[in-house]
């Protein structure tokens, strides 16, 4: 099975699209009508649906565009942090990872304190797993590949979208250095 979210690809939030793999067996979510091939009771959200699958078009239309971006501020992203501030650790590779995706961790900070500097400024980030969003614990991802709790609770994620900026980087980066400063 996939889940897709479709906010994720710029359509609306609230609508999503799941594949099941022919013989994989689900239970009915809601008893009812017959909808959703007799899954799901309830009237489809048209508008949504039609939104996420022009989300989908304008997507593949430009993969490779947004990916080649995408890259180039996240690699930008993680140069001048690696530049600018002391004792950050990217965690993950460095190449093998998603276009517009990086994950630090810094030392002396736990990261809930640090999100709380930034959404002070208007950023916005995470210090888990997007599906873990309000859970305090360390990210289990994280942990997983290797990282001390320690470590782990100092983690900050950042996912660019194709609207972001250089611009946006340096502001970011600058409002990481002033908030650990703050924190320190």
């Amino acid at each position: 099975m996939l889940s897709l979210s479709g906010h994720k690809l710029y359509a609306p939030k609230g609508i999503g699209a799941l594949y099941i793999k022919n013989g994989v067996k689900i239970e009915k979510l809601i008893d009812g009508g017959h909808q959703e091939k007799d899954k799901r009771a309830g009237t489809e959200n048209v508008p949504g649906i039609v939104a996420l699958g022009k989300a989908c078009e304008i997507a593949r239309k430009n993969l490779e565009k947004n990916m080649r971006y995408l890259q180039e501020i996240r690699d930008y992203y993680i140069n001048l942090v690696e530049n600018k501030i002391d004792g950050a650790i990217l965690n993950g590779s460095r190449k093998l990872r998603v276009p517009s995706n990086a994950n630090f961790s810094f030392n002396t900070i736990d990261a809930q304190n640090l999100l709380l500097k930034l959404d002070e400024k208007g950023i916005y980030a995470s210090s888990g797993s997007a599906c873990s969003s309000g859970d305090s614990s360390p990210s289990h991802v994280l942990t997983a590949i290797g990282l001390s709790e320690k470590k782990a609770k100092g983690a900050l994620r950042i996912t660019f979208g194709e609207e972001n900026t250089k611009e946006d980087v340096d502001y970011l980066v600058e409002s990481i250095e002033q908030a650990i400063r703050e924190l320190s």
